[in-house]
Parts: structure tokens; sequence; C-alpha cells
């Protein structure tokens, strides 16, 4: 708190700001609301980049650093990949503030000051684009996305001029083409239940005729459940939709052991509803938070924990600007339930996204505990490293191994992840945990990092449930010292395998 004091007494100095403690800067008037940098960029002349060249830098970025950023290029990238994506993301503020992130949940971008900004930027675009046009646009028609509370506008925008014009002003937190996608082919990544047949000695059947995944006691939960088994606790997942056919996640959700007045809740901000016909997020609800009863089912992990589900996407890969708003604003709403102690998200994208990051601090700062998968390779992303958001440092990055704890086929690792679950047999990659599947209850088997990511949040929400009044730092200290590797944290791995039932002791002796 002192820090952040200082941060904002040096502000009040430097740019008259004036701050109460545990409230956002109060920006004094200090002349025109939308100011130039001091050294501004010159409008890009001559051709836009071609697709080809744009792709070459992408890849080419990829391929060395494992990342790329339109931050780490040039006004005339940024002006060139609008040409094709037709979208450009702001992300604004006041002039006199510098990094807002560390409040930026507690920003009412209807105040006056941040409403200026808001205003003078529509503004300042539409005479930019209508000074050539003889019928003039309007803010509805220049505006793909207006964020009711992240201070965010996405205009529909190609204009070099005015992309320029927002490039050089003072109030732009960042400025990216929103939406592109380097290959032509759009995701359906993840979406299909797995063809692989059922082997017997993948699972065993426990009270009250549920089924018990081989690699729950990989992870130590039977042990864990001697303890605790999520009550108490809420879990957000945010994913590709649920299936209203699977009444586990409906009608039987308090079902068997489970029937402890638990609650399963859903939304969506992607589509027209949370239910579709992509199984991922019925898999990864039900490792999380399925039921244990009498049908023959998988139990979920955290099987007596409430549930609150969002459809945030299409698929696993988020390669539309509707997946990238559609998981900002799920994050926000996730902020925004008090209950809501995790959230997991078993999908991504290779590309950093500051809109996405956005949406991830507003949910850390509203005290979420955010796990996210590292990545699971499909075709042409085989060589990149950990995926975004979970290479994002507010996120819990998880990946999979295969039971001798040798590399998992599919998932990627490096050096931000921090925890890992068994999730492939030595024999056969194809044998996986087992989850449920879009009707009925015989399960279906479901890998990579998506699967390892639910687990991962099961088991938080188990280890949480032991003390509620834990902090999320306390609940991942408990996860952490009782990894693995711990206290050495590998250069691919982090901190290993999860020890469930270690954790929750640990939980239990935590003041």
């Amino acid at each position: 708190m002192k820090k952040i004091y200082y941060l904002f007494f040096v502000l009040l100095l430097a740019n008259g700001c004036k701050r109460n403690e545990d409230s956002v800067p109060t920006i004094v008037d200090q002349g025109p609301v939308l100011q130039l940098i001091s050294n501004p960029v010159d409008v890009p002349q001559g051709d836009a980049l071609t697709r080809n060249e744009i792709n070459d830098r992408i890849y080419s970025d990829m391929q060395t650093k494992h990342d790329f950023r339109y931050q780490e290029t040039n006004i005339n990238f940024v002006r060139s990949v609008a040409q094709y994506c037709g979208l450009i993301a702001v992300g604004y503020k006041p002039a006199g503030l510098n990094d807002i992130l560390p409040f930026i949940d507690k920003i009412d971008i209807h105040t006056k000051s941040w409403q200026d900004v808001h205003d003078e930027m529509i503004k300042a675009v539409l005479a930019d684009v209508n000074k050539n046009l003889t019928t003039p646009l309007t803010a509805e028609e220049i505006i793909y996305e207006d964020d009711a509370v992240l201070p965010i506008l996405i205009f529909r925008l190609t204009d070099k001029e005015a992309i320029t014009h927002l490039y050089n002003l003072k109030n732009t937190r960042y400025l990216e083409p929103y939406g592109y996608w380097p290959d032509n082919n759009r995701s359906s990544s993840g979406c299909s239940s797995s063809s692989e047949p059922l082997n017997n000695s993948d699972y065993t059947t426990i009270s009250p005729n549920a089924l018990l995944p081989w690699n729950y006691n990989n992870c130590n939960i039977p042990a864990a459940w001697n303890i605790t088994q999520g009550q108490g606790i809420k879990i957000g997942v945010i994913d590709a939709g649920i299936s209203s056919s699977q009444t586990l996640l409906n009608s039987q959700f308090n079902s068997g052991e489970s029937n402890v007045g638990r609650t399963i809740t859903t939304d969506y901000t992607y589509g027209t509803s949370a239910y579709t016909s992509c199984t991922h997020g019925t898999s990864m609800s039900g490792l999380a938070a399925g039921p244990r009863n009498t049908t023959g089912a998988t139990s979920g992990i955290a099987y007596k924990s409430n549930l609150h589900f969002i459809r945030g996407c299409s698929d696993v890969v988020l390669d539309e600007s509707k997946e990238l708003s559609g998981v900002k604003n799920a994050l926000v709403k996730m902020g925004n339930i008090p209950d809501i102690k995790i959230i997991s998200m078993s999908i991504g994208t290779p590309f950093y996204s500051s809109t996405l990051y956005d949406g991830v601090t507003y949910a850390y700062n509203k005290g979420k505990m955010i796990f996210a998968a590292a990545g699971t390779s499909f075709g042409w992303t085989s060589w990149w490293g950990v995926i975004y958001p979970a290479a994002f440092s507010q996120c819990i990055a998880v990946t999979g191994v295969n039971e001798s704890n040798a590399t998992c086929q599919t998932c990627h690792d490096g050096s931000k992840v921090e925890f890992t679950i068994p999730m492939e047999r030595t024999s056969n990659s194809n044998r996986n945990t087992l989850s449920l599947a879009p009707s009925g209850s015989t399960p279906t088997y479901i890998g990579g990092s998506s699967a390892a990511t639910s687990m991962s949040a099961g088991i938080a929400a188990l280890v949480w449930s032991v003390k509620p009044t834990l902090t999320r730092a306390q609940v991942y200290q408990c996860i952490q010292t009782t990894s693995q590797y711990y206290p050495t944290r590998t250069s691919s791995r982090g901190y290993g395998n999860i020890n469930a039932g270690a954790a929750v002791v640990a939980a239990q002796s935590m003041n």
C-alpha cells in the first residue's frame, strides 16, 4: 500500500492528480482532453504491407520469441494489419495518468474525466474518417464495441490518418488491430468428443456408483476427499459452451453425494446461449465440479462446490474478435460476482492481446484465483510455448504430463508453467483423464493442458474449502509448497504435479 500511495503522490506532484487512499486518482483539468505525445510519428506513406509480409513478421517473432506483440512493431505495421481485419482496439485514459492497471477494477468510466476522453476520442476519429466523405459516417457506424466497464473502444477503422492520430495520443494506453489471424482457416479445435474406446483399466468404481478416473490417484485426490469435497466454494468456468442434454450439469448437478444444496448457474458473453454443441465446456465443468452420484458417471474433483459457467467463445482457440471480446467480458462478469473465488479457462490464443489482459487484470484485482491452460497443439501451433491468457502473470499456467512424467504429446510447456497434472497413459497418449460426455453417464476421454487446468481449479476449490477465510496467496502457497518439485522450480514444468491430499493438509494448519 505504501508503494501504491507513493506512486499516486508522484502523480499528484507531476500531473496535478489528487488521491484519497483506496480510491482512483482524480484528474485536475490540465487543458485539452486529448493531448499529443512529445514525439508524434508521421502518417505512413505508400502501400500497406501485404498479408504475406505481415504473416512473415508474426511467424518470425513466434519462432524466435514464442510471442508476438503489436507494441513491438511500428505504425505502418499496425495500419497495414488494420486493412485486413478492419478493427482497431484502443485502450484509453486521461492524459495525466500513466499505468491504470493497478486500479482498473475501481475505475468508473462514466465519471467526467473518463467520459470526456471517451467522447473526444470518438469525435477525433469521426473528424479524421469523414474528411473526404460526402456522406459522413456516424459514431454508431465506426464503433464495433464500446466497453461498458473497461476503458476500451474498438473501432471499425482502416483510415491511416485516424489510426496515426490515435497512435500519437497520450490518452492511448494501447492501439492494436483486433481479431487478425494469420491463418485463413478459423479453428474449431477442442469441440469434438474423443473416439478412443473406453478402457476399463482407466477408472475404478467408488461410492455411491461413481467412477474415479485413473489420474485422480496420481494427484492424491481421494486422500483430499477424506478431509474436504469443496463445499462452500464457487468455481467459475469460462469456455465454449455446455451441453443442454447433460443432466449432470443441470437437474442432477445437486444429487447423490453432491446433494448439499449446491448450485450451477450459466451465462454467456458469446453467442445467444450458454448451451452449444461444443463438448469442451461440458468436459471442463465435469472435471472441476461434476456431481458424484449413482449414475455411473465420473465424479468431479470439487463435487460439493458450486459452479458458474459462462460461454465466452466458440471453441478453445481465440481466433475471432468476438471471442476476444467474449472472454474479456466474461472475466469482468466473473470478477463482479463476489462469491466466485476461482476462475478456470481452458482456452487461449498464442498472440498477446491487451484487451484480454485488461479483462484478466480486472478479475485478478477483484481477488479471483485464475487458472489457465498453457496450450494444446493443433497442427501449425506446435512450436509455440505457453499461450495467453496463461502467459499473463496474474494467471496460474497449468499443463499436462504423462503418467511417467514425460512430456505430454500435445501439451505446451515453458518457463511460465507453474504446475502439471498427469494427463496421458504412457502406453497410449489418447487415453487421457475421463469426464462427462455431452449426454448420458458413460464418460469420454479428454486431455491436454485444458483438462489439467480444470482439474487444478477443482483441487484449488478443495484446498480453499478447508478454510474459506484463507487468502488467494495462502491457497496458492498450500498448492505450491506440496507440489512435486518444490522448492525447485523447473525450467518448463514449474513445480510439477499437484498433490491434492498434501495441499489440503497444509491448508488445515494455515493460520
